[in-house]
C-alpha cells in the first residue's frame, strides 16, 4: 500500500498554532501521524497532542471521543489507501497470481516502512468498532482483496457469516499476506542479502508457494 502519511526531521516538533476552531481536529490528526512516522503508538497521548499545537488539554475531546478513536481513523485513512492501490490494480487486468502477489508486496512493504500504522491497521486495538469509519474502510478493503482472490465482487459486509463461509480463500490470503508482512517487519523471517530487491524477491518466490498450496 502507498501510505500518504506525512513526514518530519526526526526530533523537530511541530509549530504551537493559535486555536482556531476550524483546523484542530486536523492537525491534531497530523501530528500524530508524524508521531507514528518516527516513534511508536505508545508515545502519542492526547496531552502532547494538544500540546504540539497549542491547544489546552481539553480541547481534544471537543473532537475526537478518545485517543484510540483518533488513532483508528489514521488506521482508516490507510485502509482508503490501500483499497485505492487494490482497485487500480484491478482495473490494469493482471493475471489472478500477479495481482496477489503484488498485494502481498504491497503488505509487507508498508510493514516494513510504516510499521506503527501496520500496528493500529490490523489488530493494535481491542474494540475498533468503536470508530465506524475504520469498520467501513476495513470492509472495503477486504472487499476488493476478495474480488482479486475469487475474480468478482462476492464478499458481504452486512452478512459476515455468509462471508465466512463463502469468501474462506480470501481470507486465508489475508492471514498469509499478514502473517507474512509480520514475520518481515520483526525478522522472524531474516533478510540474508540485506536488499529491498532481495525482500520482494522472497515475497514473491513465497506467494508463489503458497498459491500452488491453495490452487
Amino acid at each position: 500500500m502507498n501510505s500518504v502519511l506525512p513526514t518530519a526531521a526526526p526530533g523537530i516538533s511541530a509549530a504551537p498554532e493559535p486555536y482556531h476552531k476550524g483546523n484542530v481536529p486536523a492537525r491534531l490528526l497530523e501530528v500524530a501521524e508524524r508521531i507514528l512516522e518516527t516513534e511508536t503508538v505508545e508515545d502519542i497521548t492526547a496531552r502532547r497532542l494538544c500540546r504540539e499545537i497549542g491547544v489546552t488539554s481539553a480541547n481534544f475531546y471537543n473532537h475526537y471521543p478518545s485517543l484510540d478513536y483518533l488513532l483508528l481513523e489514521i488506521a482508516a485513512k490507510g485502509f482508503a489507501a490501500r483499497t485505492r492501490m487494490m482497485r487500480k490494480l484491478l482495473k490494469s487486468n493482471p493475471s489472478r497470481q500477479d495481482a496477489m502477489k503484488s498485494c502481498a508486496i504491497k503488505t509487507v512493504e508498508l510493514s516494513l516502512k510504516h510499521p506503527q500504522l501496520f500496528r493500529i491497521m490490523f489488530g493494535y486495538f481491542k474494540e475498533p468498532t468503536q470508530n465506524p469509519n475504520y469498520v467501513i474502510k476495513a470492509d472495503e478493503s477486504l472487499a476488493v482483496l476478495t474480488h482479486i482472490v475469487y475474480g468478482q465482487d462476492i464478499f458481504r459486509p452486512d452478512d459476515i457469516a455468509w462471508s465466512h463461509e463463502n469468501c474462506q480463500r480470501a481470507y486465508t490470503f489475508f492471514s498469509f499476506i499478514y502473517g507474512l508482512a509480520m514475520a518481515m517487519s520483526t525478522n522472524m523471517i531474516s533478510n540474508p542479502y540485506g536488499t529491498r530487491k532481495a525482500i520482494f524477491a522472497l515475497v514473491e518466490d513465497l506467494t508463489d508457494s503458497f498459491l500452488q498450496g491453495v490452487g
